[in-house]
């Protein structure tokens, strides 16, 4: 896992946006595999089962997992917008970032991306 300074993101604790993300290891997707029920992902309309394709305007599909860590994370409190499709829907979601808690287990064929 990637360790962050909190020089990289600004003052105060880091946060992320509350949401698991995983990578399909044939296509290179990334996609929303939990968004908890009260935080940010979630408050913001994001569903497990979206596919993850911006990050404050940056394509993530071709990204590694550091990066598409880095673009996540941010401020307690801070914002990101996330474009996502939904079927045949485009969405911009804007995400308040919340503190980091314990991350849920991975299914082997996936990779993790926090």
């Amino acid at each position: 896992m990637l360790s962050l300074t909190l020089l990289s993101c600004g003052p105060g604790p880091i946060g992320s946006i509350g949401a698991v993300l995983s990578r399909d290891t044939n296509t290179g997707g990334v996609h929303v595999r939990e968004a908890p029920e009260g935080l940010g992902a979630a408050e913001s309309g994001i569903l497990p089962g979206d596919r993850l394709k911006m990050v404050d305007g940056v394509l993530v599909d071709e990204l590694d997992r550091s990066r598409i860590q880095v673009l996540l994370r941010g401020p307690v409190g801070s914002k990101v917008v996330l474009t996502v499709l939904r079927g045949d829907e485009v969405l911009h979601l804007e995400v308040t970032r919340q503190p980091m808690g314990k991350a849920p287990t991975m299914a082997p064929a996936e990779e993790r991306i926090e």
